[in-house]
């Protein structure tokens, strides 16, 4: 019975993730109707060395570790993931640089599987940032809130003693899946290790909830022959939005400006 509880979440889970209609329109984050505004952003730390690196057109390479949002699953293919967005966000913005996003998601895992894969998957890649896209699965299956802030201490901690940044990507929003599981408790530890240790948190679940309130996304739209093109736009512009989060500390100078205002 839990087993089946289980499945059913997580089918949930992702069809919430594919039932988004985004506005149409192009490059970066505001022009494709899907603009973020600097509130989201301006309270969180930046990261100066891949800021810098992109800026003076070094070689970049960022390593992102999820589940099924992450790999792109909802939209049927790593190629339309956010990660694979990011890449295109970057690359067209600073072509100076030459940033590489290795995508490294397994659908379904808990924040103590990814961990346990972070000495091979991850840091044996020698990655100048990490994004740790998690707590999606915690939630479902119920992992003790204090095991859920060890295993994250432990990894940034691992992660950082490697030398690379870290930054860290909470849960989507969907109003069909916070009907059922309780994810406030699990954001809340998000947020606590985050700002204990200084890494930035993309609070990719307020930015939906906000899409969502502005009419930018319909989130409980239903139409299912559409739904792989809904996730790919939604994944879209998480990419472009993740791209404005990391270089809003890059001068205009140095490359397009990274577009974080809702005007």
């Amino acid at each position: 019975m839990a087993g089946m509880f289980l499945y059913r979440t997580m089918h949930l889970i992702v069809a919430a993730g594919l039932g988004l209609l985004c506005l149409p329109g192009t490059a970066p984050a505001q022009e494709q109707g899907c603009a973020v505004p600097a509130s989201f952003y301006d309270t969180e730390p930046t990261l100066p060395k891949t800021t810098a690196a992109i800026a003076s057109g070094q070689t970049v390479l960022i390593v992102t570790i999820g589940g099924a949002s992450t790999l792109g699953q909802a939209a049927g293919s790593p190629a339309l993931a956010w990660p694979a967005r990011l890449a295109v966000a970057l690359t067209s913005r600073f072509p100076a640089a030459h940033v590489t996003v290795d995508n490294r998601a397994v659908a379904r895992q808990t924040t103590q599987e990814m961990a346990a894969r972070l000495d091979r998957d991850v840091i044996a890649l020698k990655p100048m940032l990490v994004i740790w896209e998690t707590g999606t699965t915690d939630a479902v299956r119920g992992t003790e809130l204090d095991e859920l802030r060890q295993t994250m201490q432990d990894g940034i901690d691992r992660l950082r003693a490697s030398g690379a940044e870290v930054m860290v990507m909470d849960m989507q929003f969907s109003r069909q899946t916070h009907a059922v599981i309780n994810f406030d408790r699990y954001e809340s530890v998000l947020r606590e290790v985050t700002d204990a240790n200084d890494v930035p948190l993309f609070r990719r679940h307020d930015i939906m909830y906000y899409w969502a309130e502005s009419g930018i996304f319909d989130l409980m739209t239903s139409d299912h022959a559409t739904l792989h093109l809904l996730a790919s736009r939604l994944y879209n512009c998480i990419g472009r939005a993740v791209a404005d989060f990391i270089t809003r500390g890059i001068p205009p100078a140095t490359g397009a400006p990274p577009v974080i205002s809702g005007e």
